[in-house]
């Protein structure tokens, strides 16, 4: 799980690779400019993420140069000045990885033996799923998944079905023999019910740091709530990732 501190240096690590990259380009922007766009765009992100349009690395930092250019300053043309914007972009989810959670490893360990496949269904925010995936092998913890299905690399997000079938097809198996687990009650449990999987609510408390800040992705995209609490109903709830062992035992 992410923790604010490090999404906050991450953030400012951000600004300050397109600072670098851009003042190489000639292109003249203050670190308060960069710093107003990245914030200020944060929910307009979320905005078209909820709507179920795509929002890749590239347009994320197009709309951030012309937030904090007041519209001056686009992206550029070149490509290798792209990828450069795109690298300085990226590159601090390495530099400031999230920690893993302590019971990740045990937990798929423990799976092995439990279920037939396991598979990951992941929402990506600013850095996407080539991304993630490198930083899980960092982990060592890709080598435990069958499937790893991000939402950049097919164009839909939780809680939109299509997701959950790709995954569910990957997997090769039918959606009612699959048990999805996630903390978010809309996007997890809600979406993969309605997709025909059961579904596990790990209850996880967004921290004060990430409510505090505007531009936290993890607390807007759990405020932007559409589907009524009455609505989620999960086949369970675990406070821990090792409950998840227990909880499949009991419906296996």
């Amino acid at each position: 799980m992410d923790q604010p501190e490090l999404d906050l240096t991450r953030g400012r690590s951000r600004c300050t690779g397109l600072l670098g990259v851009l003042s190489g380009l000639g292109i003249e922007l203050s670190i308060h400019d960069i710093q107003r766009g990245y914030e200020e765009t944060a929910p307009r992100f979320q905005s078209i993420w909820s709507s179920k349009r795509h929002l890749d690395v590239t347009e994320q930092i197009r709309m951030i140069l012309e937030t904090a250019s007041a519209a001056r300053v686009s992206l550029p043309q070149d490509p290798r000045a792209i990828e450069m914007l795109q690298t300085a972009y990226v590159e601090p989810i390495f530099c400031f990885p999230p920690r893993l959670n302590e019971d990740a490893v045990p937990t798929l360990e423990g799976m092995l033996g439990r279920v037939k496949k396991v598979g990951l269904i992941s929402n990506t925010g600013r850095s996407p799923g080539i991304a993630l995936r490198q930083l899980m092998n960092r982990c060592g913890i890709l080598k435990f998944f069958d499937a790893t299905v991000f939402s950049d690399e097919i164009g839909w997000r939780k809680p939109d079905r299509r997701i959950f079938e790709v995954a569910a097809n990957e997997l090769q198996t039918d959606m009612a023999k699959v048990i999805h687990i996630g903390d978010d009650p809309e996007a997890d449990i809600w979406g993969a019910k309605q997709a025909g999987m059961r579904a596990l609510l790990f209850d996880y408390e967004v921290p004060k740091g990430f409510r505090r800040r505007r531009s936290s992705l993890f607390s807007l995209a759990r405020a932007d709530r559409h589907i009524p609490d009455s609505e989620i109903r999960p086949d369970g709830r675990i406070n821990s990732l090792r409950e998840a062992l227990a909880f499949i035992d009991s419906v296996a």
